[in-house]
């Protein structure tokens, strides 16, 4: 997938967006993200709704357990606030502990402590755990669809490698203290360190409000963000996490939108465009692999 700005280039090319003769556009490059959010959205909602066996979305995080403590937040963007694949507890915390949770129903709920829980439900964005655990030893592992982060300009380069809770940038360009911002591999979007939150800025240098190393994401150390693009927001990349198949609806959807500023019969043309794109990724995605299939075991080492 490209990078935001030459996705916004695509589609003013598509709707034949020109520069004004100062340099400006009549669509601001701001309105045009929005356009390819609006997009990366319902490409993500079609293609989770579609029956598929592919989990293409699916993340995981190990939350520990806390003494009498039931409910537990996912600290990620869980797609449409629901999409909660299976649940695993680990008495030990060790990877090789993990067993299955029952999934149950509210008017099923235990408040009565117990040493482990047996079950869970869903509250919002939460997972309550069924009966509430009496104690802190242990850990939760939730499987769900993870929403992808929205798409924003690129706006700076980490320079060097962070340290303590500064990073040193390139440009010069003053950032806003209180607001976040994460550090994505340049070439791939892939997120590094995210939803960092900014407590001071001089010129060239970022101070966070903890160690830049408590928001690395997944494997990513500190040495990996020498280099690597800075995007602005919360949950931001600059380079879509949708499949690269999906790269054509997102330019031509937003080039649709584009024509709707100006001109409803080319609007109406390219928006048929865009749907037919979307259709023939959907009709894609939803056609099984050849690999063989077998009917789940909810126990798999059980044989008869």
């Amino acid at each position: 997938m490209r990078t935001v700005s030459l996705l916004i280039t695509a589609a003013r090319q598509i709707a034949r967006n020109v520069a004004n003769q100062d340099g400006t556009y009549s669509i601001p490059d701001s309105e045009i993200i929005q356009y390819l959010n609006d997009a990366q959205d319902t490409m993500q909602n079609k293609l989770c709704s579609a029956k598929n066996i592919a989990k293409i979305f699916v993340t995981q995080t190990i939350i520990p357990l806390v003494a009498n403590q039931a409910e537990y937040s996912i600290p990620d963007r869980v797609l449409l606030n629901k999409q909660i694949e299976n649940v695993e507890f680990s008495s030990t915390g060790q990877t090789s502990d993990f067993v299955r949770l029952e999934k149950v129903n509210f008017f099923q709920r235990d408040t009565y402590p117990t040493t482990y829980p047996s079950g869970y439900y869903k509250v919002g964005n939460q997972i309550s755990l069924q009966p509430t655990p009496s104690t802190a030893v242990g850990s939760i592992r939730v499987m769900y669809e993870r929403a992808v982060d929205d798409l924003v300009a690129a706006f700076d380069t980490v320079s060097g490698t962070p340290s303590g809770s500064t990073i040193n940038v390139v440009s010069s360009t003053a950032y806003t203290i209180g607001s976040y911002i994460s550090i994505v591999n340049s070439t791939t979007g892939v997120v590094l360190a995210r939803n960092i939150l900014i407590s001071n800025w001089t010129t060239g240098v970022i101070t966070t409000s903890a160690a830049v190393s408590t928001y690395l994401v997944g494997t990513a150390q500190l040495s990996d963000l020498a280099s690597q693009t800075v995007v602005l927001g919360y949950f931001t990349t600059c380079i879509s996490q949708l499949p690269d198949a999906c790269e054509t609806y997102l330019v031509n959807s937003a080039a649709a939108d584009i024509f709707g500023k100006d001109s409803s019969n080319d609007y109406t043309r390219q928006r048929n465009k865009a749907d037919e794109i979307l259709d023939e990724i959907i009709a894609a995605y939803k056609a099984q692999t050849s690999e063989v299939q077998f009917t789940p075991q909810l126990q798999r080492y059980e044989f008869w």
